[in-house]
């Protein structure tokens, strides 16, 4: 099965947006933003839109936050929906090229392993970004201002 990624430079452009946006910033104007700057989209189901990015299997895009958003979480890849040697060596590879693109723009992260993922993480002035790779995903989390 053929997955969908995205580049490590569009990782780090998408890493870039977040950082960019004046926060603090509603959920409802974060979820606008993204859909006119990234071309994400925004779904709605029982009343509440949820913010996806329609390239990949599954789209959600996680925000957290009451008031304002205090993280956002996205994947850079499809879901692997099955662990094989090819899946882990896609997802290893998707992993160790973001990472290096972050290492090139913001320095040496620091890591972390456990219980199967491993972590990178940088701080962004007010903001912190972790690239995690697990055996199904890698996922980015950007921590905002308010989140931290």
């Amino acid at each position: 099965m053929d997955y969908s990624a995205m580049s490590p430079a569009e990782v780090w452009e998408t890493v870039d947006f977040w950082a960019g946006v004046p926060w603090p910033v509603s959920r409802a104007d974060a979820q606008r933003m993204a859909v006119d700057r990234l071309g994400w989209a925004i779904e709605v189901e029982d009343g509440l839109g949820y913010l996806v990015n329609p390239a990949f299997t599954p789209p959600a895009v996680s925000m957290s936050g009451i008031d304002t958003v205090s993280s956002v979480r996205f994947r850079i890849a499809d879901v692997v929906t099955e662990e094989t040697p090819a899946t882990r060596a896609f997802l290893g590879d998707l992993f160790t090229l973001a990472v290096r693109e972050g290492a090139a723009r913001l320095g040496r992260p620091s890591i972390r392993c456990d219980r199967g993922h491993t972590d990178t993480t940088w701080e962004m002035g007010a903001a912190r970004v972790t690239v995690t790779l697990s055996s199904r995903s890698v996922v980015v989390r950007f921590l905002t201002p308010e989140g931290r």
